[in-house]
């Protein structure tokens, strides 16, 4: 395939804007300690509370091993250098409202020693 034939969308060309960059885990590790379902509950969430790549919002992007991945879901918040182990449903829900939008870390759900 040449570059030619790559599907384009202008707004590909773009950097969303965002507040906040969260990057979820979806490795092999990760994923079978249900990291997708943490996705799409993180995603749904940000989605509802109008969150979802605005100026005061979040980007949201699956990555592959962030490493530790004993103790994933593992999710990353960028620029505030926190780091989570996303465990539930609930967790996600929390993630959410506490730190993407009232602005506090989720204290224990942090790793500890990690980025701190």
């Amino acid at each position: 395939m040449q570059e030619k034939d790559i599907p384009s969308n202008p707004e590909w060309s773009h950097i969303p804007d965002h507040a906040r960059h969260v990057m979820l885990c979806t490795g092999p590790r990760c994923t079978l300690r249900g990291a997708l379902k943490v996705w799409k509950t993180v995603r749904n969430e940000l989605l509802a509370a109008q969150r979802m790549e605005t100026a005061d919002g979040v980007l949201l992007t699956r990555t592959h091993c962030q490493f530790p991945c004993n103790l994933g879901p593992v999710a990353t918040v960028y620029p505030d250098r926190c780091w989570y182990r996303i465990a539930s449903h609930d967790d996600a829900r929390r993630l959410v409202r506490e730190h993407l939008i009232d602005g506090q870390p989720v204290r224990d759900l942090l790793l500890k020693g990690v980025g701190q």
